[in-house]
């Protein structure tokens, strides 16, 4: 019997872009729905358990109740962390300390980054289920959870199945580093506030892991501009100026329903493991992934280093391409 993982981010889809965009809410319904799909797909594998927080909108009991031969719920965690994403991480923490061979998460860039917040030595899959989903794979759930199921009984190789992903490192003067999975984004607000970013005006730099012109979000700017995949070993600085500021004009897809155009004033390829330096001259903020997270002091400085250094990331293509027939 192999044990596999599925963390669901409650809140995941339910940002302020269903105001200031034309996001989709995800709600709890879709999100169970989702789930379901996932385990269909693991108990077709057989031999393997799928095991589940008992988060506080009652999926994982709702699951349980459906596939009890299937579904084992974890007791709810005593660590009380005051925010959701604090929350996704120790969930991927705890399934890790449980013993599974990988863990699906569903959710946005945002949830992603929280999972990869943990550094879990095993890979994990990411399914979209948020607002912005460059991180993820968007196929269908039952088709994840049959592929991740059979990932944790065959264990063919990660190099063959999967991807070790860019983090990019983040350092300011006064805050423990953090990481970013996606983009990080320097915003002239000093305040995170509604922590999405919606406005081109508002941003002045980006730096990128992944620059996609097809899927909406910050790294939709450059990935305008040129196209930077997961697999390549660069990052991407673009430098930004206020609109109607001189600058070439690129429209991007800012978020679902929403374009906008940015003033970019250059835009450098960089390399993994180069350091480069942001100073806040009048404050600001740095958004993570698309959610303003660290608030910058006037004259504050920020270190911004991407490596691949983070857990793998599962494809469920090519997994099922490699066990075929087995």
């Amino acid at each position: 019997m192999q044990r596999i993982g599925l963390i669901v981010n409650p809140m995941a889809g339910r940002d302020i872009r269903r105001l200031v965009a034309r996001a989709s809410l995800t709600s709890s319904t879709d999100k169970l729905q989702a789930a379901r799909r996932v385990v269909a797909g693991a108990a077709q594998a057989g031999k393997v358990e799928v095991i589940l927080n008992d988060d506080w909108e009652g999926m994982g009991r709702a699951l349980q109740a459906e596939y009890p031969d299937v579904i084992r719920l974890l007791a709810p965690d005593q660590s009380n962390p005051t925010s959701v994403s604090g929350r996704t991480q120790v969930w991927t923490q705890a399934l890790e300390t449980d013993g599974v061979s990988v863990i699906i998460v569903i959710g946005g860039d945002g949830t992603q980054r929280n999972a990869t917040e943990a550094m879990p030595e095993i890979p994990l899959l990411a399914l979209a289920g948020g607002t912005n989903n460059v991180a993820c794979w968007l196929g269908d759930e039952t088709v994840a959870g049959y592929a991740a199921a059979m990932w944790a009984l065959e264990k063919p190789p990660l190099e063959d199945t999967g991807t070790q992903v860019k983090v990019i490192h983040v350092q300011t003067e006064r805050e423990a580093q953090t990481l970013a999975l996606i983009d990080v984004a320097f915003v002239r607000q000093r305040y995170t506030g509604a922590l999405a970013v919606w406005s081109a005006s508002d941003v002045s730099q980006l730096l990128l892991a992944v620059a996609d012109p097809a899927r909406p979000g910050l790294s939709n700017v450059g990935g305008m501009l040129t196209r930077l995949t997961p697999e390549e070993d660069q990052g991407l600085e673009v430098g930004l100026t206020p609109s109607g500021a001189s600058g070439r004009s690129v429209p991007a897809v800012l978020a679902p329903g929403l374009m906008a155009v940015f003033a970019v004033q250059y835009v450098e390829r960089i390399a993994l493991g180069k350091t480069i330096f942001w100073k806040a001259e009048e404050g600001g903020s740095l958004a993570l992934d698309g959610e303003r997270t660290v608030v910058m002091a006037p004259g504050e400085t920020v270190s911004l280093t991407i490596r691949r250094d983070g857990p793998w990331f599962l494809h469920p293509g090519r997994i099922l391409e490699k066990v075929a027939g087995h």
